[in-house]
């Protein structure tokens, strides 16, 4: 307790000079005492103090203690002490007016969140961004600006984070703040790699490396700059596989695991062992590339890195498959699968899902349904995280006093924005014909798709055409000229004379006749039922019936007289999709006893697709779209269908989708 009040006291103190302040976190936070306790007692420390915080009196340096004390907590992951820290201080500094105490409170509570709320975290930024821009700091600023293209970046907002690191640069170019040049660069070629401008991307990888040796010669931490350059060598890697490169790529991570034990960096370590294996797998060189990927799993394992754990796995289902060992590939598929799962990694999962498509053959056009779905998932959560952050971006931007005069600086700043606008208009144009020719692809791969499904279809019907035309062909050549040898044996016994013989033998040749008929009727009928062309009826109706696996009854009118030859394969497909969707919607959640799959058109430019269930229904006004619900309105508006759904609590639900043919 009497350290408390030398805490109280020594600030009292300190309200007069800035240096006290700081020698006061120094001397208690950086002390031998300090340094040496356990985590747990560390904490306890810490609690003691903010139990006496309301004792502390209301200055600019109080809230810099209580500040630096919301980094004690960080640092011992006690995420939620350290939030509520800073919003003691965000308080205080509002009644002191203290902008640069505000501004750090926004800048530690985006840094308690950036892990678990990255939309809350950016907003915190943007706004500390704000009032450091307005105290006309640039290299804070700056650094929020980096903290907003990170969460960006991991968010997949690639080049709305590459706009945000070319806006640091612009601010930091005469800087000495080698680090935040050495982490924007960095971070810029990662974006770029995204982006697939893999020359780019090197290139801001060498810059990175030029600050490290700035930080190096300024006597920085080594073991910070040790794990600096392993992350660069690591990035550097990534893009010389894209490029094949794959020597390069191999000396690049050698050079760094040759310097490297997992005891110091578990995750580089792990990072550097898998990816070597994969570059000399790629390379053709296979010679210890299970040891290598076996060894990074395990200590995959060993560490709980279930991200890392699940690359390698792939990587060792690739392995094996290309030892065409598919049993074993299988093996470690299956495990990245249930693993990609639970963590929900998308991407990795595509590639799961991709690689078993090869190790199974047969079950090839299930696996790129998964595939397409999943693609459908990730476009549409790409585009809902790109919103939201532009969203933040305009809600809490800054109205400029139009009536302010200009002087001549602010003018070249105009000029130097206009020219950096036009080339993010350029950037942000390029962005979007990559995402239409996304689009392009994805289509192209639904396309295909369902011309797999079409080509199953017709290869079924040839076999049954073929099995009738055989059950004709005996039917003729075989039973036929039986029974007609039968005919005239019978016709010859006719002419004896016992009239009473003759009588039955005629009533029996009449029968015979009669079966002849009837069977030369049959052979007709197996011949001209073939299906000579695909029948897209029949695949609806298939689909219909997997979904009656349940206790749900299914039932498909689709109108006869509908010419599906003449609507386009994406219109087919659309519908498809949305019944199949929609069916798998009644299977999860319904619990109905009937649905019904309707299909009219009531005109040569217009069908209309009805989708209706009695089951337990749905509020639509407090109920939000799921990923079913929404992908189902997607396709519909992709080929420019009305999309419509209707539903009450205990009243069933209707889907009706209107088709310009």
């Amino acid at each position: 307790m009497k350290v408390i009040y030398l805490i109280l006291s020594l600030l009292f103190l300190a309200s007069c000079s800035q240096k006290k302040q700081e020698y006061l976190s120094e001397s208690i936070f950086v002390s031998r005492n300090y340094t040496k306790l356990s985590s747990d007692k560390k904490e306890l420390f810490l609690d003691s103090i903010v139990k006496k915080s309301d004792e502390l009196p209301m200055t600019v340096p109080t809230a810099n203690f209580l500040l630096d004390l919301s980094t004690e907590y960080y640092y011992l992951n006690s995420i939620k002490k350290s939030s509520n820290i800073c919003r003691q201080v965000f308080r205080l500094s509002k009644e002191l007016k203290d902008t640069l105490s505000i501004a750090k409170s926004y800048n530690y509570l985006g840094d308690s969140y950036s892990q678990t709320f990255r939309d809350s975290a950016y907003n915190y930024y943007q706004e500390a961004e704000k009032l450091y821009k307005l105290l006309g700091d640039d290299e804070l600023r700056a650094k929020m600006l980096f903290k907003k293209a990170y969460i960006l970046f991991y968010e997949g907002n690639y080049l709305e984070s590459e706009i945000k690191l070319s806006q640091v640069l612009q601010l930091i170019k005469y800087s000495d703040d080698f680090e935040m040049l050495y982490l924007t660069h960095n971070l810029m070629g990662c974006n770029l790699d995204k982006l697939e401008d893999y020359d780019a991307a090197l290139k801001y990888f060498e810059n990175a490396e030029n600050e490290l040796i700035h930080l190096s010669k300024n006597r920085f931490s080594e073991n910070l700059i040790f794990d600096y350059g392993v992350t660069l060598s690591i990035n550097k890697a990534n893009v010389f596989d894209k490029k094949r490169q794959y020597t390069k790529s191999i000396m690049e991570l050698s050079t760094q695991l040759a310097k490297s034990t997992y005891d110091k960096n578990p995750k580089n370590y792990i990072i550097l062992l898998g990816n070597l294996g994969y570059s000399k797998m790629k390379s053709g060189n296979l010679e210890d590339v299970e040891i290598l990927l076996t060894k990074a799993l395990n200590l995959s394992y060993k560490y709980n890195i279930e991200a890392e754990a699940i690359n390698k796995l792939i990587n060792l289902g690739e392995y094996f498959l290309i030892q065409k060992d598919t049993i074993k590939s299988r093996g470690f598929l299956n495990r990245a699968l249930v693993l990609g799962k639970k963590i929900k990694a998308s991407n990795e999962l595509k590639l799961v899902y991709d690689l078993l498509s090869k190790a199974e053959p047969q079950r090839d056009s299930y696996y790129k349904g998964k595939i397409i779905r999943l693609t459908d998932s990730l476009a549409v959560a790409q585009r809902n995280n790109r919103n939201k952050y532009a969203r933040i971006e305009y809600e809490t931007s800054v109205v400029e006093d139009a009536n302010k005069e200009l002087s001549s600086r602010n003018m070249y700043l105009i000029i130097g924005t206009v020219l950096l606008t036009c080339l993010l208009v350029v950037r942000y144009a390029v962005g979007q014909r990559k995402e239409l020719a996304y689009r392009k692809q994805l289509q192209a791969a639904e396309l295909e798709l369902f011309d797999l499904m079409r080509a199953s279809q017709i290869a079924l019907n040839t076999a049954r055409e073929e099995e009738q035309n055989r059950i004709s062909k005996e039917l003729h050549d075989n039973v036929m000229n039986r029974i007609y040898g039968t005919r005239l044996q019978l016709g010859m016994l006719n002419t004896m004379a016992s009239q009473e013989a003759e009588e039955k033998r005629s009533k029996q040749i009449d029968n015979l006749q009669t079966i002849e008929q009837d069977i030369r009727a049959i052979a007709h009928d197996l011949h001209s039922d073939v299906a000579s062309h695909f029948d897209y009826h029949e695949l609806l109706a298939s689909c219909v019936r997997q979904a009656t696996v349940t206790s749900t009854e299914f039932h498909l009118d689709c109108d006869a007289h509908i010419d599906w030859e003449s609507i386009s394969g994406l219109v087919k497909i659309t519908i498809y999709r949305i019944v199949q969707e929609a069916l798998s919607n009644v299977t999860k959640y319904a619990a109905a006893s009937k649905c019904s799959v309707i299909i009219t058109q009531p005109d040569a430019t217009s069908l209309f697709l009805t989708i209706t269930d009695n089951g337990k229904g749905f509020d639509r006004s407090t109920t939000t779209k799921g990923i079913g619900l929404t992908n189902m309105n997607d396709r519909a508006r992709s080929v420019k269908a009305d999309f419509t759904i209707y539903s009450e609590v205990q009243k069933g639900t209707s889907i009706e989708c209107q088709f310009k043919i």
